[in-house]
């Protein structure tokens, strides 16, 4: 069971907006895209939801707030050369597992990608301090706040697809597809965005980020689930979607013509 760059291309960018936004991408990025289409998802249909019962991830946001952290609005809308969830999705498949943090973080000494990526995020925090002026302990927080929530970001998604798999649905999940398209996940051609509500960045139907209906919409057939979780709080956990949400989106997801099941 694996799912290839081949295949969201396939799926989701022959034509429309989709296409176009991908062979622009191509064009502006060829070593992330080169990476990126030879990337084969295969581990993430292996992951149970059980294992996010036990497994240590680590706790990357430490005792940073959210308010310190989204003050420095540079970081907060810094976009590197390859996106998180490419270099998450990359070590997953080169583990075969789920990888705490700690493991992410050695993968970034390592891995091309993620060498780059750790010197981009680096550069980006001495030239706050140095051009700037900014306080270097909150430039150093708010980047540590904006990777601990994607790596936290993405074992939700990773969380939501063993549900979706587990309930008897085919849940697919692949870079190309999350970076490009906003999709989080999908079956067949119902598309799922997971989100936790956050004014700021997507709440109901507002918020800054794209949808995947803005790239996709134009097409014919295409479905769209939006999965909004409620805000937690706490430190050191992982807050994944409560059984309620989870069983909402299977639902929607039941009721969409072109869902597809295993």
């Amino acid at each position: 069971m694996m799912t290839s760059a081949a295949d969201v291309e396939q799926l989701f960018a022959t034509q429309g907006e989709a296409r176009r936004t991908f062979l622009q991408w191509k064009s502006r990025k060829p070593r992330v895209a080169e990476r990126v289409m030879e990337h084969v998802s295969a581990t993430p249909y292996t992951v149970s939801s059980a294992q996010f019962e036990s497994f240590t991830f680590g706790h990357p946001l430490k005792h940073i707030t959210a308010t310190a952290a989204y003050r420095q609005v540079k970081i907060r809308d810094w976009f590197p050369e390859f996106a998180m969830v490419h270099l998450f999705h990359f070590l997953l498949e080169e583990k075969g597992d789920l990888f705490s943090y700690e493991e992410f973080r050695e993968f970034c000494k390592f891995d091309e990608a993620g060498i780059l990526f750790s010197r981009q995020a680096q550069d980006k925090v001495r030239d706050l301090v140095t051009r700037e002026g900014e306080d270097e302990e909150a430039a150093r927080n708010a980047m540590a706040w904006r990777v601990g929530n994607g790596y936290y970001s993405f074992l939700r998604e990773l969380y939501l697809v063993a549900k979706l798999r587990e309930s008897g649905l085919d849940a697919r999940i692949h870079p190309l597809a999350d970076a490009l398209f906003r999709v989080d996940a999908w079956c067949g051609n119902a598309t799922v965005e997971m989100f936790v509500a956050n004014a700021n960045f997507k709440e109901g139907q507002t918020g800054r980020k794209k949808t995947p209906a803005y790239y996709l919409e134009d097409q014919r057939g295409f479905s769209f689930v939006r999965m909004q979780m409620a805000p937690q709080h706490g430190f050191g956990v992982l807050h994944l979607p409560t059984t309620e949400e989870v069983n909402r989106c299977i639902a929607d997801l039941q009721n969409c013509p072109g869902a597809r099941y295993l």
